[in-house]
């Protein structure tokens, strides 16, 4: 092998283990995720949930999170829609991040023609797996606080989903 076949070769390698090295990164300080939830009472709640969020995390340990859902109910013509701000500790423990917080946000429930408009407030647990290329799977459970008054009673939410780092 010539001298100019050992530099390219070794310049493949150095390029190769260099993308490897950026594919297997833990993931960056903010994240996209989108997700499909359960709730409970089942009697009043559907397995068709669905909703987005986004999280920024300081210093690898506080997290700060926007989330949108919304929650499909039994009975037609009934749903609920939720916006919250969520703060949470996360210590990572390699790729896996465990974590937990406090939520706080505002919900429009349906049920027929009646709406209604209130407060939702909420303790969660959960864990995200980071994954190369910033990828995350995540799952969540959530007890949830509405007023005695709501038209349909939620006493806990619980998601799976998948979103990027970066």
């Amino acid at each position: 092998m010539s001298h100019s076949d050992r530099r390219y070769h070794r310049v493949v390698r150095a390029l190769l283990v260099g993308a490897v090295l950026l594919a297997s990164r833990p993931g960056g300080a903010a994240e996209l995720a989108a997700f499909v939830s359960g709730a409970t009472p089942s009697p009043n709640w559907s397995g068709a949930g669905f909703g987005v969020s986004f999280t920024i995390t300081l210093l690898n340990l506080v997290g700060l999170e926007l989330e949108g859902a919304r929650q499909g109910g039994v009975v037609t013509d009934s749903s609920m829609l939720s916006a919250s701000g969520r703060a949470f500790l996360a210590p990572p423990i390699g790729r896996f991040v465990p974590y937990g917080g406090l939520a706080v946000g505002a919900y429009k429930q349906t049920l027929g023609s009646n709406d209604q408009w209130g407060t939702v407030s909420g303790v969660f647990v959960g864990a995200r797996i980071k994954l190369p290329l910033g990828l995350l799977i995540k799952g969540e459970y959530e007890w949830v606080n509405l007023p005695n008054d709501a038209l349909m009673k939620m006493d806990a939410r619980f998601y799976g989903g998948v979103g990027i780092s970066f």
